[in-house]
């Protein structure tokens, strides 16, 4: 298998990934696409005409869902999402191909908010989260923007709840810092220029350190991208294909297995010729012949990068920040430019200054 061999001749490993990833195909806990999980897990606001969780995006708008009805949805839905339905296996198996690349070496790259990465193992400091996570709020006034974590208070939502009904309002989320109270304050997920992005700032450029390292050395890569659809690709794919570009450019050697059960995306949704692009119009289940077909190929090989520590010395930020004059291509500059730009645009709220 062509695309097993070229993850495993590579030194880094990009792993890209969106809700796809995160659609149990034997489990009912898919309430975004089809109604009838919805109608399972939140039966009370299905009475209202809610028939997914794509429809609730709008609840917080509807005046005619009382209040109580809304939190109690809320503090259900973030803690089914958050942590009890499970990671689809789909991670395990990317788990099970990170694990051959030295820790330092791997990066993962998300708009799932649910947590998955971290709950199936992976370095949390090692997986950016672009559009927030389920387990934090924040709050609305503009004096404050604090970002907390609201995992104790959804719980105590959850418990007080009857029936999918909570007649206690006193216990909705308020600001810890300067007590703005709910529904003033909302959950920490990307909807606009409002959401507070403070809480990823320091992955956020961690992640763009590690892929301005690869760029400059002319690094052998391998990018993994898996369940990206047509909502998010300006927060996952597109930057990626501009980093799997920057690197071509510069030099290096890149793989790029895209696995979407999609019509195939346009041109500007792809990596520049010259980037070993391949696409499998398949679903995470594709990784079950993959991953143990790149773990076989990195052992019986003998890949130099296999658990042990990266034998090039650590990148830093200030490293990052002249990485450009290692570059050798003008066209190298402008599509690490390309990736910058995006990764930046994604640090809200934005300053009016």
């Amino acid at each position: 298998m062509e695309e097993a061999r070229l993850i495993a001749e590579a030194d880094y490993l990009l792993i890209v990934a969106a809700a796809g990833l995160s659609i149990h195909d034997e489990l009912p806990n898919n309430p975004y696409h089809y109604s009838a999980d919805f109608r399972r897990h939140y039966p009370t606001l299905a009475r209202y005409g809610y028939r997914t969780c794509f429809d609730a995006m709008g609840l917080a708008l509807d005046e005619s869902v009382p209040p109580g009805v809304k939190l109690a949805f809320t503090a259900r839905h973030f803690l089914n999402m958050r942590f009890e339905f499970p990671p689809t296996p789909g991670y395990e198996m990317l788990r099970q191909i990170a694990q051959t690349f030295a820790p330092d070496n791997v990066f993962c790259w998300t708009s799932n908010v649910d947590g998955c990465f971290e709950r199936s193992g992976f370095d949390p400091k090692k997986v950016y989260t672009t559009q927030g996570e389920m387990n934090k709020f924040q709050c609305a006034n503009p004096a404050c923007l604090n970002v907390w974590d609201v995992v104790s208070k959804l719980r105590a939502v959850d418990a007080a709840s009857t029936d999918g009904v909570l007649s206690d309002l006193s216990l909705a989320p308020a600001c810890p810092k300067c007590g703005t109270s709910w529904p003033n304050t909302k959950p920490n997920l990307r909807g606009g220029d409002w959401f507070i992005h403070t809480p990823y700032e320091e992955t956020s450029a961690r992640m763009m350190a590690w892929l301005d390292n690869c760029v400059a050395r002319a690094a052998k890569v391998a990018i993994i991208e898996v369940g990206v659809g047509g909502n998010t690709p300006i927060v996952t794919r597109i930057p990626a294909c501009a980093f799997a570009s920057a690197v071509h450019s510069n030099g290096g050697r890149v793989s790029y297995l895209r696995i979407n059960p999609d019509p195939p995306e346009c041109g500007g949704q792809n990596p520049v010729d010259g980037v070993r692009f391949h696409r499998w119009r398949m679903g995470w289940r594709a990784l079950e012949t993959l991953a143990p077909a790149v773990a076989k190929l990195r052992t019986e090989h003998k890949v130099a990068h296999t658990l042990a520590p990266s034998t090039e010395p650590p990148w830093d930020s200030a490293q990052a920040e002249h990485a450009s004059e290692l570059l050798h291509s003008q066209e190298a500059l402008l599509w690490k430019k390309s990736y910058h730009d995006i990764l930046e645009s994604l640090r809200t709220p934005r300053s009016s200054k």
